[in-house]
């Protein structure tokens, strides 16, 4: 690796904390995939004809679901590949630019001024970062008389890759990035409810099938956005939540089973809530207590938390989702249409409006 790349990678490390601070602290991807100019030409998938086999012909009406969305993610890695060496060689090219114009001997050079120009971060914002997010157990595991330096090197990592990607979204807009290939169309998956109780109108026309997990932080803060959605589409739209346990939390198949058993007494939806709300809390004694408040049969309730049926039921969710592509949590599909990751009722509203034209 040349000098110029090693300073360049140095951008994207972000001081040493990655492994160190949780998930929810990770820094995004530097480059991502995006809308392009509509000057791009050709395509990264093949046709619908995608070969043939002894006497057979293979198109993509021929997939079944899961092969579709095998097939998308496949197009999509060379996609996001090839968009990642064009952005790579312009980002190249606007520091050698940047470096010819201040006069400067290097490219590290020109780096680094960059970088002081548009990445500083102060002890204020550190201090802030650390009172806003006290409580978590990424940060209580570094020695206090070391966060305020780890933390500094974290957020600065923060600020120098967020810069990198505001000249990368900056060269896309403008149509100085342009793939000769379009991104390819994310399949519809079959995702049906399979039994799964219904937040909303059961008839409404569209539908919103949830992925999640009751100890993901992520999924938590979801739950009033989605009751908006519903609330904003007044029977138009309803939600349902199906299970997708991650193998690091403990409590999200115990819990998905406490939800599973509250349904048996028409509770599902009441107590999904109140776990989500008591997230933290997550326990085999959390669960008999909600389903008191709940005014649920705590004999009847006591018993279908040890029928291994529910925890199977939990397993067969999981299982539908991985074979749509879900793997992590939350993920949407909206009359089929995947959404993954944190959304907000704009986002989604964009969608549900555009599944209700086209089905006015």
């Amino acid at each position: 690796m040349s000098t110029q790349k090693v300073a360049f990678a140095a951008i994207f490390v972000a001081g040493g904390l990655v492994g160190t601070l949780p998930l929810f602290f990770r820094d995004q991807p530097v480059f991502q995939g995006g809308s392009t100019s509509s000057t791009t030409v050709g395509t990264a998938s093949p046709g619908a004809t995608l070969g043939s086999y002894g006497k057979g012909v293979l198109t993509r009406a021929d997939l079944s679901s899961e092969e579709s969305f095998k097939l998308y993610e496949a197009e999509k890695k060379l996609f996001d590949s090839v968009q990642e060496l064009l952005l790579q060689r312009y980002v190249d090219g606007y520091f050698e630019d940047y470096r010819s114009a201040n006069n400067l001997a290097s490219i590290q050079e020109a780096q680094e001024k960059f970088m002081s120009e548009n990445a500083q971060v102060s002890d204020a914002e550190v201090k802030s970062f650390l009172e806003q997010n006290a409580s978590n157990p990424g940060l209580q595991r570094i020695p206090e008389d070391q966060r305020m330096d780890q933390v500094k090197k974290y957020l600065e990592g923060q600020s120098r890759s967020g810069a990198i990607r505001g000249i990368a979204a900056q060269a896309r807009s403008s149509g100085q990035v342009v793939p000769a290939m379009t991104p390819p169309t994310e399949p519809r998956a079959e995702v049906g409810i399979d039994g799964n109780p219904i937040f909303g109108n059961p008839n409404a026309k569209v539908t919103i099938v949830e992925f999640a997990d009751y100890q993901c932080p992520f999924c938590a803060r979801m739950v009033p956005t989605l009751k908006d959605v519903i609330k904003k589409y007044d029977g138009k739209v309803n939600w349902v939540y199906r299970d997708f346990p991650l193998d690091f939390h403990p409590e999200a198949i115990p819990a998905a089973v406490a939800a599973n058993c509250a349904g048996k007494q028409g509770k599902y939806y009441e107590m999904h809530h109140r776990l989500f709300e008591e997230i933290r809390n997550l326990g085999s004694d959390l669960y008999p207590k909600l389903a008191g408040e709940l005014g649920l049969d705590a004999a009847a309730f006591s018993t279908c938390l040890k029928d291994p049926e529910q925890q199977q039921e939990v397993m067969r969710d999981q299982a539908a989702g991985a074979k749509v592509g879900v793997n992590g949590t939350p993920a949407y599909f909206i009359n089929g249409r995947r959404i993954s990751g944190g959304v907000d009722v704009a986002e989604l509203s964009k969608i549900i409006d555009e599944e209700l034209a086209l089905l006015n």
